[in-house]
């Protein structure tokens, strides 16, 4: 009824009707819902199905209510009477696209069975031996690390010391290998002992204590991932408390990047941070449409005159040395320009759906979610294939998969970025699983 009254009734130019037209990504959600078996929640609570489901929910359902109601909190992304028709068609299209490359399902994971991981003490050691090593060469020590981790400046500071050096790329790798670490000591313990679902915050915390270092997805993609094993046979029929738990998190998680900008925390000061953060309700409805992104940020690319393609720019922009020829051709730097009318500020993140429509048109953005669909049913695939029988494997993917997320609520140059600085243990455990298997079918 409402794509009808829209069809019949609405003018772009002469009739803007903004709410309407937002009205529109939570039909789409509805629909999908109710027509497509496939689209269904999994009872295992945390599968990267679950992951994809709450990030489309938060664009297509959360946001527009919040633009409808609380409006635009990100002044940077409005242009003054202008209806967001256009950015509404990019994103209705991305998320179309996105279940049809779900659907055709053209990627499979391979018939082969790999064995369960070996050696796992020899590897749990090695792992964490690198990231202890790396963040006493980053902070100097691990007091250092425990004292000035938590907060923003002091893990820049420690990242720009060691810039510039492959020392410093590697021990800024190094760091991630912690959760991996915890993850095979977590799979080691349980073949020895039993483990009991008390010891889940204690697994928890070990992961954590060893990512303070990073922004908040880099927290929060490692607990998901050990949550993802821990988990792996606990179903949850009512998936409305799965929501409100996962909204919850989020909501916390926002919390926690208010605290991390502060130079100095102490227990009363934490406290009346809270109080504060609650009654600027602005301020989490902006950083909600900010992070997850919302129409509008689409829309200072359409105010742009297109010069030159900017994709591949975009993807050699996060290389090391090599990025650098090609950063003002990049999507990051066009998109910031566009916002802010300087070179010097680059914090926003260029959605992927606008920059794949910058570049051409509806038509790639159909081939490139139709794409990004088709990858993260293989991700899903092979995490539930691998779950039981490899756990640490089917972890590594699972963890690819949240840093596949950049596709949906980032930018292409942070899915490379995450890809040179976070996937490395993870892709070193894939491939020591393929050798070992690779060993035993020519033996």
């Amino acid at each position: 009824m409402l794509a009808l009254v829209l069809f019949f009734q609405f003018d772009p130019v002469f009739q803007q009707n903004s709410t309407l037209l937002l009205l529109l990504l939570p039909l789409a959600w509805h629909s999908a819902r109710s027509n497509l078996p496939f689209f269904e929640t999994d009872h295992t609570v945390i599968t990267p199905k679950n992951i994809m489901l709450f990030i489309w929910f938060n664009k297509l359902v959360l946001v527009p209510f919040e633009l409808i109601f609380w409006g635009n909190k990100v002044p940077f992304f409005y242009a003054n009477n202008q209806s967001i028709y256009l950015e509404i068609s990019i994103v209705l299209l991305s998320f179309v696209a996105f279940l049809c490359g779900w659907k055709s399902y053209f990627l499979k994971p391979s018939d082969l069975i790999l064995n369960t991981f070996q050696q796992l003490q020899k590897w749990m050691i090695i792992y964490l031996s690198v990231a202890l090593l790396s963040l006493i060469y980053l902070y100097g020590s691990l007091l250092n690390y425990w004292r000035n981790s938590i907060f923003t400046y002091a893990t820049l500071d420690a990242l720009e010391d060691v810039g510039g050096s492959m020392l410093g790329y590697l021990t800024n790798v190094g760091q991630r290998f912690w959760p991996f670490g915890v993850l095979l000591t977590l799979c080691w313990w349980k073949n020895k002992y039993a483990n009991k679902q008390w010891q889940w915050i204690v697994w928890l915390v070990l992961c954590l204590v060893g990512t303070l270092s990073s922004n908040r997805s880099n927290m929060i993609y490692p607990l998901l991932m050990l949550s993802s094993i821990l988990s792996s046979q606990w179903k949850l029929r009512d998936k409305r408390i799965l929501l409100l738990v996962a909204l919850g998190g989020f909501f916390s998680l926002l919390f926690f990047g208010y605290l991390r900008v502060q130079p100095t925390l102490d227990t009363e000061q934490v406290g009346q941070l809270f109080g504060i953060y609650l009654e600027e309700s602005d301020y989490v409805w902006k950083a909600h449409q900010l992070y997850v992104g919302s129409p509008y940020q689409i829309t200072p690319l359409l105010q742009i005159e297109k010069q030159a393609n900017t994709l591949l720019a975009s993807l050699l922009d996060p290389v090391p040395i090599l990025g650098k020829g090609f950063r003002e051709e990049s999507g990051p730097f066009v998109y910031n320009l566009a916002i802010h009318d300087s070179t010097i500020a680059q914090d926003q993140v260029i959605p992927v759906a606008g920059e794949l429509y910058f570049n051409g048109g509806f038509f790639w953005v159909a081939l490139g979610y139709f794409i990004f669909g088709a990858i993260y049913h293989w991700f899903d695939a092979i995490f539930k294939k691998y779950i039981l029988i490899n756990p640490v494997l089917a972890a590594s993917f699972f963890y690819l998969a949240l840093l596949f997320n950049a596709t949906l609520v980032l930018s292409l140059s942070v899915l490379v970025q995450f890809l040179l600085y976070n996937a490395v243990p993870a892709l070193l455990i894939i491939v020591l699983n393929w050798w070992q298997m690779r060993k035993g079918s020519s033996t």
